[in-house]
């Protein structure tokens, strides 16, 4: 888990859940320390870093999972998948986002990733499906890679 306050994470979001979508923009609007960038998940961007992790694409998107890479595109690189994104990123927004990451960090891994896939595959039931990639806002818009 990420407790470097120089450390930067790539998210890798599926761009056509508005779940996914809005819980992007939640965060790219309270990373006050500019330590997030976003990418869907059908952008080459994605590609390229989830094909350096071995993960082929029917298994991304068989695994309802949103992925972080910690320390993009560097030798130190590292790719995070499930509950130990939203720790992380928690963790990387800092301030009391960070103390939530580290309370979730309590809890057993097994059972944060159970809950963290029952949610992921039911999340069209909470929110909207796109039929492409929405555009975000302008400010936001600025972190995204693709």
């Amino acid at each position: 888990m990420t407790e470097n306050p120089q450390e930067r994470g790539l998210m890798m979001f599926d761009g056509l859940c508005g779940f996914c979508h809005g819980t992007m923009r939640w965060l790219a609007e309270r990373d006050q320390h500019d330590r997030l960038r976003f990418a869907p998940q059908q952008s080459t961007v994605s590609e390229a870093v989830l094909a350096r992790h071995g993960v082929d694409r029917e298994a991304m998107l068989a695994g309802n999972s949103v992925y972080l890479a910690l320390d993009f595109d560097t030798p130190r690189e590292r790719l995070l998948t499930q509950s130990d994104v939203t720790v992380n990123a928690l963790l990387l927004l800092g301030g009391v986002w960070g103390f939530w990451g580290r309370i979730l960090q309590l809890i057993p891994k097994p059972l944060r990733d159970w809950a963290y896939r029952l949610f992921a595959r039911n999340r069209f039931r909470f929110s909207a499906r796109y039929e492409s990639c929405p555009l975000p806002s302008p400010v936001v818009r600025a972190k995204f890679l693709a």
